[in-house]
C-alpha cells in the first residue's frame, strides 16, 4: 500500500514540476513574442556634416580625428592669403567708386548752382546724370566689398558646436571644393536610441512609456523614455509609375516577416563618451510610466538569463 502512495505521489510531483515548466515555458514564449522588445536598436546623435563655404588650398588643419572639440573652435583654415587680397582689391574699387561719386556730386552740385544762365540745361541733366550712375556703381562695389569679407571671414571653419570631429578626411596642401564635406561632428550631449520594433508590437508603444536599455555585449541597464513613433517607413513593393500609380510586386511569400518601425528613445544620461553612435542594444519598454522601475522588468530578466546560458 506504501509502495502505491509512494508511486502517486513521485507521479503527481512529477506532473506538477512538468506543469510549472511548462507553464515557465508558455509565459516566457509569450514575453518573448508578444512584449514590445527588440534587439535591433542603435545609438544615434546629431551629427553635422561640415562642408567649406569657399573653395582654395588647405593650409592649416588644426584637430584630429575623433577629438573633442568645443563650440567656435578653429578646424581648418582654408587660403587665407588668396581671399585677403580679394578683399585688398574690392576694397580699392570702393574707395575708387567713393572718391568719383564725391567728384560728381560736386560737379552736378556746382552746375545746379550755376544754372541755365552758364549753361544749357542739358549738360545740367547730365551732371546729375552721371552722378547717379557713379553712385549704382559704387553700391555695387560696397556690396562685392561685402562678399568678399564674408568669404575672408569663412576661410576659417569653426566647431558649430560641442562635439567630436570624426571621419576627418582632409589634410594641410589638398585644394578643397566648396560644398565638400570634409568632416563630420557629432554633437555631444545630443545621444539618442532608435529602437527599430515589429509592427505587430506597435500597439504596447506609447509615447512616455519607460525603456529598459542595455548595449550589446554589456549587462549594464540604463533608462529612457518613448519620444514618439516613426510616422512611415520606406514600401520596397510599392514603386510609383509615370502616371503616378503604385505599382505594387504581386508575389506574396507565404511567410510575411513583420515590418519594423523606428521608435525614438530619449535617454535619461547621456552615454555617448562610451557609446558611439551606430552601435547596438537591446532595448525592452517597460509601460510604465514610472521614472525608473524597482527592479528589471521580466523579458529583461529572461533576455539577462538567456545570455548567462548563451
Amino acid at each position: 500500500m506504501k509502495t502505491v502512495v509512494t508511486k502517486i505521489i513521485r507521479v503527481a510531483i512529477t506532473l506538477l514540476l512538468v506543469l510549472i515548466a511548462a507553464i515557465a515555458i508558455f509565459r516566457a514564449w509569450v514575453f518573448y513574442t508578444e512584449s514590445p522588445w527588440t534587439r535591433d536598436a542603435k545609438f544615434t546623435a546629431d551629427v553635422v556634416a561640415i562642408a567649406p563655404d569657399v573653395s582654395g588650398l588647405l593650409t592649416d588643419v588644426r584637430v584630429s580625428d575623433n577629438q573633442l572639440v568645443q563650440q567656435g573652435q578653429v578646424l581648418f583654415v582654408v587660403d587665407q592669403p588668396r581671399y585677403q587680397q580679394a578683399l585688398d582689391e574690392a576694397q580699392a574699387d570702393v574707395d575708387y567708386y567713393q572718391a568719383l561719386a564725391n567728384e560728381k556730386r560736386r560737379e552736378a552740385g556746382r552746375r545746379v548752382r550755376l544754372g541755365t544762365n552758364a549753361m544749357s540745361q542739358e549738360l545740367i541733366d547730365q551732371a546729375n546724370n552721371d552722378f547717379i550712375t557713379v553712385s549704382h556703381q559704387l553700391a555695387k562695389a560696397v556690396a562685392a566689398r561685402d562678399l568678399a569679407k564674408i568669404d575672408l571671414d569663412r576661410t576659417i571653419i569653426r566647431a558649430p558646436a560641442e562635439g567630436w570631429v570624426t571621419n576627418l578626411s582632409v589634410h594641410a596642401g589638398e585644394f578643397i571644393t566648396r560644398g565638400t564635406v570634409s568632416v563630420a561632428l557629432v554633437k555631444r550631449n545630443s545621444f539618442y536610441l532608435l529602437a527599430y520594433l515589429e509592427e505587430t508590437k506597435l500597439e504596447r508603444v506609447r509615447p512616455g512609456y519607460r525603456a529598459e536599455i542595455t548595449p550589446l555585449g554589456s549587462n549594464v541597464v540604463f533608462y529612457g523614455t518613448v519620444d514618439s513613433i516613426a510616422a512611415g517607413v520606406t514600401n520596397t513593393n510599392a514603386v510609383a509609375d509615370k502616371k503616378g500609380l503604385a505599382t505594387v510586386d504581386s508575389n506574396l511569400e507565404w511567410v510575411r516577416l513583420a515590418q519594423r518601425v523606428p521608435v525614438k528613445i530619449r535617454l535619461d544620461e547621456q552615454q555617448g563618451d562610451l557609446y558611439p553612435t551606430g552601435t547596438t542594444a537591446t532595448v525592452v519598454i517597460t509601460g510604465s510610466k514610472d521614472r525608473q522601475p524597482a527592479r528589471l522588468s521580466p523579458m529583461m530578466q529572461l533576455i539577462r538569463r538567456l545570455r548567462e546560458f548563451g
